[in-house]
């Protein structure tokens, strides 16, 4: 009785590891790739970054918006050693989510290193599932890469000293 009931638990086992692969998330070549091309922001709007920033802080908020419906917005982060995008996961655990009814989106995520930190954002139009096929980058696809360098907080503190002697000197010399 307790071998058919282990034989059963395997099975099932078996089963369910080899439907996973079904729904895990496909690797997309043309978003993965550091060669493609940023394209304009035509199907969402990102807000944050504004451009290539420079933060003391390790969470750092990206957000947008779009004025269109079913659109999928996918977040990766480069990874030096492989040379390409990989997915990366915000605080809420998602690297890809559809844009809600309101327009808007807004997802923390915690820069994983200091310096320089090449963010991917990646929306089209359609379900999260998209076939690499049906992407056309420019027409359904859009590709934003952005630079969010992290600076130590010894930085900070030295440019904040500095900055104090500097007018200390001052009014020093200036009598103020």
């Amino acid at each position: 009785m307790v071998k058919k009931i282990s034989v059963l638990l395997l099975i099932v086992i078996f089963s369910m590891s080899t439907f996973m692969t079904v729904f895990a998330n496909e690797k997309i070549d043309l978003i993965s790739d550091k060669k493609t091309e940023d394209t304009k922001q035509f199907l969402v709007t990102i807000t944050r970054p504004e451009g290539d920033e420079t933060t003391f802080k390790e969470s750092y908020v990206i957000c947008g918006n779009s004025d269109k419906q079913d659109i999928t917005v996918k977040l990766l982060m480069y990874n030096e050693e492989t040379e390409e995008f990989e997915p990366f996961m915000n605080l809420d655990g998602e690297d890809t989510w559809v844009i809600g009814a309101s327009g808007f989106f807004m997802k923390e995520i915690e820069l994983p290193k200091k310096g320089a930190n090449r963010i991917r954002i990646a929306a089209y139009q359609g379900s999260e599932k998209m076939d690499k096929a049906e992407l056309v980058l420019g027409e359904n696809l859009q590709v934003n890469t952005f630079t969010v360098t992290l600076l130590d907080k010894s930085i900070r503190n030295s440019i904040k000293n500095g900055f104090l002697r500097i007018t200390d000197m001052l009014d020093n010399l200036f009598g103020a």
